[in-house]
């Protein structure tokens, strides 16, 4: 009876068993048919989504395209429009170029003859130097407008900028290209600028950094020494160093009975107010300069542009009697100096 009964339990719990089977079979069939109907809806919302992002993108594209098109007809519209005006005014500029001195005025009054001709103040003349027909005191407003309203190219020789009137004169103060005298005592060549320190190191005779073919650089160090003979009537080359990224220039000159040691400075007056050169003259032998006789001076070095008579008086200025006695007795010995100028550079504060 046992067995039996235990045999009908099973049965029962195995009744059971399936079921909870097939309950659990019908929820998973339930789960699948809900998952599949929303893939579809997926599926249905991804392709929506994907042809929405194909027609964005031609969309895209052909604005792109559109605006290319846009772009290149802006360009050539613009290419037209310049050509147009460059032409334009190289045409006034034919018309108001001076045909004496073939420059294009900057100031009026620009006068003309009779037929139209214009020339400008300086070269003003009691015939027409066009057509040779008498000068009368015409004066052409429309040309001095023309003028004050045309952009004028610079006149240092290898400078293109082309400028506003009201620009170019403070452009040509500081334009590369612009003529400065040599800053060596005993050379008049005038050069441009931008190519000083091509002529000390390959064309100045009076240099010594053609000589020594270098130029030292004294950025690194605290200060630096010069040795020098007297000789009277010696010419004293110029000396050229590069300190901080600059070139610095120290002349000496013996004339009327004095010693004039200077430097200048590669740059305009505002470049070179940033700076400061100390020199000391001092006995060849004595390094640190607190002998009896040392001769200071601290300054702002000159601007190379500024006349050279002018910088003449500047920097050091000793009398041939102090000289002699800083000097002492001539050394005959060629390894020997008689003094020394201590050099130091450094940027104000």
């Amino acid at each position: 009876l046992d067995q039996i009964k235990a045999h009908s339990d099973m049965e029962t719990e195995y009744a059971s068993l399936l079921d909870e089977y097939e309950t659990n079979q019908n929820k998973s069939e339930d789960l699948l048919e809900t998952f599949m109907v929303e893939k579809k809806k997926v599926d249905k919302e991804h392709k929506s989504l994907r042809r929405e992002l194909e027609d964005l993108q031609a969309k895209q594209a052909i604005l792109l395209e559109e605006s290319k098109i846009r772009q290149e007809e802006s360009r050539v519209k613009y290419e037209v429009l310049e050509k147009k005006h460059t032409n334009l005014v190289n045409k006034l500029h034919e018309r108001i170029e001076c045909p004496v001195c073939l420059e294009i005025p900057e100031t009026g009054p620009v006068f003309n003859c009779l037929n139209g001709h214009l020339v400008c103040s300086k070269c003003k003349s009691n015939s027409c130097p066009t057509c040779r027909d008498k000068m009368s005191e015409g004066k052409s407003l429309l040309a001095v407008t023309v003028l004050e309203n045309i952009e004028h190219k610079c006149r240092n020789q290898q400078c293109d900028q082309l400028l506003p009137l009201a620009e170019i004169g403070a452009h040509r103060k500081v334009c590369t290209y612009r003529l400065i005298k040599c800053p060596a005592t005993l050379c008049e060549d005038k050069v441009s600028f931008y190519s000083l320190i091509d002529h000390l190191m390959t064309d100045c005779s009076h240099s010594c950094a053609k000589e020594e073919k270098k130029i030292d650089d004294l950025t690194s160090l605290e200060g630096f020494f010069i040795s020098y003979n007297i000789f009277e009537g010696e010419e004293y080359k110029t000396e050229t160093f590069l300190w901080n990224g600059n070139y610095f220039f120290f002349n000496t000159i013996t004339a009327n009975g004095y010693w004039t040691f200077h430097v200048e400075m590669l740059g305009d007056e505002e470049e070179c107010s940033k700076y400061r050169s100390q020199l000391v003259l001092h006995k060849h032998k004595d390094i640190e300069a607190d002998d009896d006789y040392v001769y200071r001076f601290t300054g702002k070095p000159c601007s190379v542009e500024e006349e050279k008579d002018s910088k003449k008086e500047t920097g050091l200025n000793v009398s041939n009697k102090m000289m002699t006695k800083l000097s002492g007795q001539v050394m005959k010995d060629d390894d020997d100096y008689d003094f020394k100028i201590s050099i130091a550079f450094y940027k104000k504060l």
